[in-house]
This record gives C-alpha cells, structure tokens and sequence, in this order.
C-alpha cells in the first residue's frame, strides 16, 4: 500500500513538473509573438490560447517532454524584434527564423539554449554585435547569420565550439580580423565570411580543418600573402578569396593539392607567377578566377 501511494505521488510530482514546464514554453512563446509580429493584425492566429501550442505554426514539440524541440518561422514582413524569453525555450534544438525582417540585436539570453543544434537568423536586419553567450551553446553545429547588419568582431570563443560544421556569417558589416581559433575546429565543413569589413592575414591555422569543403573568405580588406597551410585542404571543393589584397602564387600542384576542386575564385587580388599547367587535370573545375 504504502508502495503504491509513493509510486502515485512520484507520477503526480513529474506530471506538475511537466506542466510547469510546458507553460514556460507557452508564455515564452506568447512573448516571442508579441515582439516578433511587431503588433501586425493577424499574424500567427494559430498562436491563442484554445490550441494546444504544439500544434502552434512553425511549433515542433518533443514527444517524451512535450517542449519546444523547433522553432521555424520563414517569409514575413513584421518587421519585429527577438524576445529575450526566447532564452526560456530550453529544449529548443533548431531556431529558424529566416527572412521575417527582424529588426534590433540578438539577445544575450540566447546563450541559454544549451540543446541548440542548429541557428538560423539569415535575410534579416539584424544589428549590433553576435553576442557572445551564443559560445555558451556547445552542442551547436550550424550558425547562419547571413544577410544582416551585424557589426563588431567575429568572437574569438567561436573555437570553443567543437562541433560546429558551418559557420556563415557573410554579408553583414563585420570588422576586425579572422580569429585564428576558428582552426580548432576540427569538424568545420563550411566557413563563409564573404562581403564584410574583415582585414589582416588570413588565420595560418585555417590550415588544420582538414573536414573543410567550403571556404568563402572573398569581398573584404584581406591581405598578406594566401597561407601556404592553405593548400593542405585536400578535400577543399569551393574556394573563394576574391576581392582582396592578397598576394602569392598558385601551386604547381594544384591537381594533387584540389584533387576535388569545382569553384578557385582568386581574382581581384595580387596573384603572380605563371598559370600551372596542371590545371587541366582537375576534371571537376567548373569555375576558375585569378
């Protein structure tokens, strides 16, 4: 007897648990709408109080917790701005909210969603500086701030995340340089800084992220001379680093240095030496710039 009316007090704490939670994540989300809509008539009218707000537009729950897993919103004119209860949204793994011309910063409390795999906050006018509490999300892999106006340093705490496979972060109005610690990230597949403010060398230690596939460096101040670590990505597929100040040459051995190579813009820099001949070996080239 006296197991059993443990065993229902143990299942009634977990059930107010649950409901405690679940209302975080609703009232969370009810704020996130009120900044994010910008007061726009009619926006979101999913999002009431008579449905469930796991079946709320753009809303993906877990099943075992019934917390906010997803977060997707994409193609709105509100005009908005982020809540800082977005923070509240703890289980939230994926954030997308592409082009729904969010307006203001990125909130610091961002930092707190520590289950955070994916980031998505592209084709907004988002100023201010990328906040650095977003380094507190360790388990990110994707971070996608593209198409905004975001200003200031790109973190240096970036290459604490070791899991993160694609950072992009081009055409804002970033400045300063390429954090070297960006080549402790083993797992980096793409890296595109493209159409910014950057100036200085390009980080020697780029060099290391032997995963890499994807490197957009072009349409900023670079300048110094392309690392020569640089020609160490074997599996290097698109290489753009046009529209700088950059010198150097070409590898004679581009075919075995690119095996896989279909885009090498290097244009508008100051590239000398002849052209290799070994680059009619590379059979997937389909765009080449110098």
């Amino acid at each position: 007897m006296r197991t059993c009316m443990m065993l229902v007090y143990s299942v009634t704490l977990v059930s107010i648990a649950v409901s405690l939670s679940s209302n975080t994540d609703k009232l969370a989300l009810l704020s996130l709408k009120e900044k994010l809509t910008n007061g726009v008539p009619n926006s979101l009218p999913s999002w009431n109080h008579s449905l469930d707000f796991c079946e709320w537009q753009g809303v993906t729950c877990g099943r075992r917790h019934k917390r906010v897993s997803v977060l997707r919103l994409e193609n709105q004119t509100w005009g908005g701005t982020l809540a800082p209860s977005l923070g509240n949204l703890t289980f939230l793994r994926f954030l997308i909210l592409f082009n729904i011309d969010l307006h203001g910063e990125i909130p610091k409390q961002v930092g707190r969603l520590k289950r955070l795999q994916g980031l998505d906050l592209s084709n907004n006018n988002l100023r201010g500086e990328i906040p650095m509490e977003l380094t507190n999300c360790t388990n990110i892999k994707v971070i996608v701030l593209q198409y905004n106006k975001l200003t200031g340093r790109i973190p240096t705490r970036l290459g604490s995340i070791i899991q993160l496979n694609e950072l992009s972060l081009q055409s804002n109005k970033l400045t300063g340089t390429i954090p070297s610690s960006l080549g402790n990230i083993s797992s980096l597949v793409e890296i595109s800084l493209i159409d910014n403010y950057l100036e200085g060398s390009i980080p020697y230690s780029l060099g290391k992220l032997s995963s890499l596939k994807m490197l957009y460096l072009a349409l900023n101040n670079l300048s110094g001379e392309i690392p020569p670590s640089l020609y160490n990505l074997s599996n290097i597929e698109f290489f753009s680093l046009g529209g700088n100040k950059l010198l150097g040459s070409l590898p004679s051995n581009i075919d075995i240095v690119f095996p896989n190579i279909k885009d090498f813009l290097v244009g508008g820099n100051q590239i000398s030496g002849t052209l290799p001949a070994s680059i009619s070996n590379l059979t997937e080239l389909r765009h080449f710039e110098i």
